[in-house]
């Protein structure tokens, strides 16, 4: 699809060839035996004079679209983007670049959860890191009970890649908790299964999950979980998985909030 650009652009060249172009494109004898027929006023000339002949029609048509080629340029470029020279693009030079650093709390994942409580940044001391390597922090406490080896768990969840941008989360879907049972390997992906016990109904935790301990087995449907959903975001766990599993100091973010243990 051509670009805005490239459309002013052909829209110029088609103006300008319509100027210039030859006289018999403007069918001017059947327009003027037309306008006779039906008793239509004669084309005034630019003297006021009567125009009935087919080089004058042309003449005047070929006014009307030189005023318009030799006035819209300037406002064709606007529309292309040349009035500002900031985005405008010389060969040989690189076009402007456009960079946004992240803030510290999207480095670390924090503002998974929106304009809650769940996005404010969490001091390097409420992190505790397990044998295994998964990371995590509490948010929240609940008050609910406690999520231990072999219970039943629904969580809502967030998921981001390491470098705080979004991914999915189950607010996505409707707000479908995922539901399953601690300690089933078909259950959750290692690292969450991991992360979760402990929290009590109604916490939230942030858990950095290494790659190793994550979507191993994929991120089809019937894989451990949270899975993302649609071919985008499960595409994105997919490129995590195949080139970023074994860096040092990776980690997948998934903030969950426990909504039911039993």
């Amino acid at each position: 699809m051509p670009s805005r650009k490239q459309a002013a652009l052909a829209l110029t060249a088609a103006l300008a060839a319509a100027a210039s172009g030859p006289t018999g494109a403007f069918q001017c004898p059947a327009e003027i035996s037309s306008r006779r027929r039906f008793g239509a006023p004669s084309l005034r000339a630019h003297d006021g004079g009567p125009v009935d002949d087919c080089d004058d029609v042309a003449r005047g048509r070929r006014a009307v679209l030189d005023s318009i080629v030799a006035g819209g340029v300037a406002g064709l470029a606007g529309l292309t983007g040349l009035a500002d020279p900031a985005l405008a693009l010389v060969e040989g030079s690189k076009p402007p670049t456009k960079t946004k650093a992240l803030g510290e709390e999207y480095r670390q994942g924090t503002a998974a959860l929106g304009d809650s409580v769940e996005a404010e940044v969490l001091p390097r001391e409420s992190y505790k890191k397990l044998p295994s390597g998964v990371i995590y922090a509490d948010i929240s406490a609940g008050d609910g009970e406690e999520v231990k080896e072999g219970s039943r768990t629904n969580v809502q969840w967030v998921l981001r890649r390491s470098n705080g941008y979004f991914v999915d989360s189950s607010a996505v879907s409707g707000s479908v908790p995922f539901i399953f049972k601690v300690g089933d390997p078909n259950g959750a992906i290692q690292g969450l299964d991991e992360g979760i016990r402990g929290m009590r109904s109604g916490g939230t935790r942030r858990i950095l999950i290494p790659p190793r301990l994550a979507y191993v087995s994929g991120v089809d449907d019937g894989k451990p979980g949270p899975i993302p959903a649609g071919f985008g975001p499960r595409q994105q766990m997919r490129r995590v998985m195949e080139v970023r599993r074994d860096v040092p100091g990776e980690y997948i973010f998934l903030e969950v909030k426990v909504t039911r243990v039993r």
